[in-house]
């Protein structure tokens, strides 16, 4: 009877700790599925803000080109409404690009309506490539008609136009060769000076939301983390204890078998 219960002592403490207790992964608590990603396309904030801005941007270029004076092709070197609204377009576009660049506490959809609305709607609609082609293209069509009316041959002889008691002008195909350099000379610095201006602002900004950022992840971590930490040590350390048991079980059951 002593033999048989020593045995079954012997048989349980050589038993596997996985068939004595349950594993953790059967009360494991299931992983929560991934929140899906930010699509733009399905958010209606996004459309709205290129809507708002565009309209903002439409109607700025059109009192800059009321405001100021449009004599490219009537003597004067460029029309300075369109040329003032490319310019200011491509220093606020570089801007805002660089300044959201450097955005990394911004969420996804706050930086996205925001880029929209400010870039694709305002800018865009205070930009127009269209317009700055046919002021060229008038341009061009002037400076074509000037030379056909300033050579007229009367008699074999050429006779040229003038205006009297006009004031000096550039004509127009010299206009045309001056506005166009200056628009993408100019349009070019000024998108290098926003984005300079953006990356400067964007880095002053993310300095400044650098230090709460960093508190706030170490204050807002999760409770679970350590504890898991916590309890993963506590696991490692009773499955040493679990696996050290059987010997000294074992070598007590049988000390007890040679007593008896």
């Amino acid at each position: 009877m002593a033999d048989s219960e020593a045995l079954h002592k012997d048989s349980a403490a050589y038993a596997p700790a996985d068939a004595a207790q349950p594993a953790a992964d059967d009360h494991a608590v299931p992983a929560s599925e991934p929140a899906p990603a930010y699509n733009p396309l399905t958010d209606w904030g996004v459309y709205a803000a290129v809507f708002c801005g565009g309209f903002v941007g439409t109607l700025l270029r059109y009192a800059l080109s009321v405001a100021l004076p449009q004599n490219g092709s009537a003597g004067g070197v460029l029309y300075w409404g369109t040329f003032t609204a490319n310019m200011l377009a491509a220093f606020v576009y570089a801007a805002v690009a660089a300044y959201l660049g450097a955005a990394s506490w911004m969420g996804a959809r706050r930086k996205e309506r925001t880029n929209r609305a400010l870039g694709m709607g305002l800018c865009g609609g205070l930009s127009t490539m269209s317009t700055f082609a046919l002021e060229g293209f008038t341009q061009l069509r002037v400076a074509q008609d000037a030379a056909d009316a300033a050579s007229q041959s009367v008699g074999g002889t050429s006779i040229v136009v003038t205006t009297a008691g006009a004031g000096p002008t550039v004509p127009a195909n010299v206009a045309f060769v001056i506005y166009v350099a200056l628009t993408y000379v100019v349009g070019v610095l000024l998108a290098y000076a926003g984005s300079a201006v953006g990356t400067s602002l964007g880095a002053k900004a993310a300095a400044g939301h650098s230090g709460p950022d960093s508190a706030s992840t170490v204050a807002d971590a999760p409770s679970g983390s350590v504890s898991a930490g916590v309890s993963v040590d506590a696991g490692n350390a009773a499955d040493s204890d679990t696996s050290e048991s059987p010997d000294a079980s074992a070598s007590s059951d049988a000390s007890e078998s040679e007593v008896k």
